[in-house]
């Protein structure tokens, strides 16, 4: 909540939420004297006073004109209702609040037009890549379609538009590399190095960064992760070294997290990653996230069984895993080729 100015058209705004967390935006045209207003305005809406309140988005009147403030919310609500990512749907209100709402909040959905939302997104986004800018794309596509869904809109302004199929990561990191990543590393990421290689789990808040202390059962030497992407809970393994790890660590934590950092829960930590790498003299991209790719190659290429490798992954089936990760296993192929029997050599 604070005051924009437009870039197309220099008028001011205001994006903020109602008492009911419903997401609006107010225009108050142009020059100082509007931004003033605007200043004003945002200063009443911080302080909690009345303030105009559109209809209740949940009970739109019917013919009632749906913008896409109103239409995000009742998408959001619904979700919410349906027990989706939270971290998803808030990703999903930060672009929307922040970008795509202030774009066309003045317009009916009915009028906002393909080539619009199109060149808005590749507009804001363009330093980001492809899959970035698609991915956001889908998200805005799924709020439309849940509208003709919904009956609250008639068409979707990105109906015909498809997802571009994503090229699979050229991950070209290796246990060596990732070792003198680990030596640059700050104590508390080379630390959450060590916890994705050892567990296999996805690196971001949902797993890794999620961990706690009371996911670890001491006697049977396994650790449960609960896979907020999938909703599933599947157990890993712990090795006796890492066990050994494990309780060393534990011994001076400061919170229930098993990745901390003064005491506190780590919220993010690529930047960090990035400087390791740096330090390390890596050249090409590394991100956090190649060490679980890493982790499934590895034990595929030392003969590890697939349905286990899967199983540990977390991925929904086993056809899942082969696709993400047999195309990296050339050698592999070379030797299952290798012992394809040779047919006897015709007589000359």
């Amino acid at each position: 909540m604070s005051v924009h100015k437009r870039n197309n058209n220099g008028t001011y705004y205001v994006a903020y939420r109602d008492e009911n967390g419903r997401q609006h935006t107010k225009t108050f045209g142009k020059g100082r004297a509007a931004k003033r207003e605007a200043e004003k305005f945002d200063e009443q809406v911080k302080a909690h006073k009345t303030i105009e309140v559109p209809l209740d988005v949940s009970t739109p009147a019917p013919g009632k004109k749906i913008f896409l403030d109103e239409l995000s919310q009742m998408y959001i609500n619904a979700k919410k209702a349906e027990g989706k990512s939270i971290r998803r749907l808030k990703e999903l209100a930060v672009i929307l609040e922040r970008h795509i709402i202030p774009a066309f909040a003045q317009r009916p959905v009915e009028q906002i037009r393909f080539d619009e939302v199109i060149n808005r997104v590749g507009k804001i986004y363009a330093k980001r890549s492809p899959v970035t800018r698609g991915r956001y794309l889908a998200y805005l596509k799924t709020v439309f379609q849940f509208g003709v869904d919904n009956e609250l809109i008639e068409k979707n302004p990105l109906r015909r538009w498809k997802k571009p199929k994503e090229r699979p990561r050229d991950t070209r990191l290796t246990v060596t590399d990732l070792n003198k990543i680990k030596a640059a590393a700050v104590p508390h990421l080379a630390w959450a190095m060590e916890v994705a290689w050892n567990l296999g789990v996805r690196t971001g808040p949902s797993e890794l960064l999620a961990l706690k202390w009371g996911d670890i059962n001491w006697e049977e030497q396994m650790v449960s992760v609960y896979a907020t992407k999938t909703k599933t809970r599947r157990i890993i393994p712990i090795s006796d070294e890492f066990m050994a790890r494990l309780q060393q660590v534990k011994d001076s934590a400061l919170s229930d997290f098993v990745v901390e950092y003064n005491g506190r829960q780590v919220k993010q930590i690529s930047r960090s990653m990035r400087t390791a790498c740096r330090r390390a003299g890596i050249t090409y991209p590394v991100v956090l996230y190649d060490i679980r790719h890493l982790f499934a190659t590895t034990l595929l290429r030392e003969g590890g069984d697939l349905s286990a490798v899967s199983n540990l992954m977390g991925h929904s089936s086993i056809q899942m895993t082969a696709n993400n990760y047999y195309h990296l296993l050339g050698d592999e192929k070379r030797r299952t080729i290798a012992k394809l029997p040779r047919l006897d050599q015709p007589a000359r």
